[in-house]
């Protein structure tokens, strides 16, 4: 899988008329890192033929889980038409976990985001579905990191809800893996998501108008790039070393005769 290394905040500087922005929107959209994460690619009735989902792990026994398509509310979608569900009612505390292998970049943070439901009542069930992301496909904190914990226990079904957390990447590859039992209803897993969480890129212009570019000084080496326009895919990484202000990274830049984009990248 590819990693995704472009900031979503770009600078964009006009020396002739001392304009200053920072473009916060979607110029730079944040590379997906999770093959299929909707479930609608390749969909079939068990996960062992479901395209990117290379980690299955049936319960030992009353396993049940799988893929469905859109029918009727409660049991839809949150996006598009299809989504996972587990149900399986292990009577020796195994669980049926499904999991997708990520190359991330050690040092950087990712955020990691998905939704979770039910389809009907989890009252006194000990339903559950744990999320974890590390080097084991299980749940081992010695390994693992928790992404997130869904405990529900209602007499009706959930809507979804999601989920979104920020992790650092300690290894590469890992396993971003879901271990899920329901034995009254279904819990349903839909729309999963991890991306590269970019740190803030800010640019301020010094009395003898030199640029100062700062951003959060993180374990990851991030680098700044240039370019003479949005449209180009041009970019040219620039050799300058950052020095660590206080907890930032701060570079400092002689202001260029004509207007330049400068964006984050990891290498």
């Amino acid at each position: 899988m590819k990693k995704n290394n472009i900031a979503k905040t770009t600078a964009v500087i006009s020396t002739a008329s001392l304009v200053f922005a920072l473009m916060t929107g979607n110029a730079f959209a944040r590379q997906e890192l999770l093959v299929n994460g909707s479930f609608e690619s390749g969909a079939q009735p068990n996960m062992n033929n479901l395209p990117g989902w290379g980690w299955v792990g049936p319960a030992d026994n009353n396993s049940d889980y799988g893929v469905a398509e859109f029918s009727a509310n409660p049991n839809v979608a949150e996006q598009g038409d299809f989504y996972a569900y587990f149900h399986g009612h292990p009577t020796d505390g195994s669980q049926d976990c499904l999991g997708q292998t990520v190359d991330l970049t050690v040092g950087a943070q990712y955020t990691i985001s998905l939704y979770l439901a039910t389809d009907g009542t989890t009252l006194g069930s000990g339903a559950s579905m744990y999320v974890v992301i590390g080097t084991s496909f299980g749940i081992d904190y010695s390994q693992d990191v928790l992404v997130a914990a869904f405990l529900p226990n209602a007499s009706n079904a959930l809507p979804y809800q999601k989920f979104t957390t920020n992790i650092t990447a300690t290894t590469s590859p890992e396993i971003l893996s879901f271990h899920g039992v329901d034995a009254t209803s279904s819990i349903l897993l839909d729309n999963v998501s991890m991306t590269l969480a970019l740190p803030p890129l800010n640019l301020g212009l010094s009395p003898s108008n030199t640029l100062i570019f700062n951003w959060t000084n993180t374990p990851a080496s991030y680098r700044l790039q240039v370019n003479t326009s949005l449209s180009s895919t041009n970019w040219v990484t620039l050799t300058n070393a950052p020095v660590t202000v206080g907890s930032s990274n701060q570079l400092v830049l002689p202001a260029p005769a004509s207007n330049q984009f400068y964006r984050l990248s990891l290498p």
